[in-house]
């Protein structure tokens, strides 16, 4: 008799965790935070380290993005060095952001190169904006975006 019931107990028990796991599993969000390495190619060939943070989230969200890195810059001229850029991503698409795994994004903002020459140091802001699709996994909270703006392509994944 102890042995049949300890037998039911372990029947009806595990599917009620199976399902109270299932649960939580869709109820993953995308992170707040994230990190990632960005490369671009074109008039601009940037490696960069960035920062974003989630800023505003509805049925699309706006992130705020910063980072650092080293930039070349042929625009009037070759201009290399360190920089930071500062922009703003909005992330666009069918379902709500929370329920998508794929976003149009589309990012805007000034990539600001630090040139340090005989005469000082001083800071050249160049804008940035692109248009891409961004692949965002609420469960495994892996990024990979592929971009294109101001006659360069870019691909970014996260850390």
């Amino acid at each position: 008799m102890r042995k049949a019931l300890l037998i039911t107990s372990f029947l009806i028990l595990i599917p009620l965790i199976s399902v109270h796991g299932q649960e939580t599993d869709s109820l993953s969000s995308h992170s707040n935070f994230n990190t990632f390495f960005d490369a671009r190619i074109g008039v601009a060939y940037q490696g960069s380290l960035n920062l974003e943070r989630l800023w505003y989230k509805n049925k699309n969200a706006l992130l705020l993005n910063t980072g650092i890195g080293f930039t070349t810059i042929n625009y009037e001229g070759t201009n290399t060095g360190l920089s930071f850029s500062v922009t703003t991503s909005v992330l666009l698409g069918s379902l709500p952001y929370d329920q998508r795994s794929k976003h149009l994004e589309i990012n805007v903002g000034l990539n600001n190169l630090v040139e340090s020459s005989p005469s000082g140091t001083q800071i050249l802001p160049f804008p940035r904006a692109t248009i891409g699709y961004r692949y965002q996994n609420p469960q495994t909270g892996k990024i990979f975006r592929i971009y294109g703006g101001f006659f360069t392509v870019g691909l970014s994944f996260n850390l």
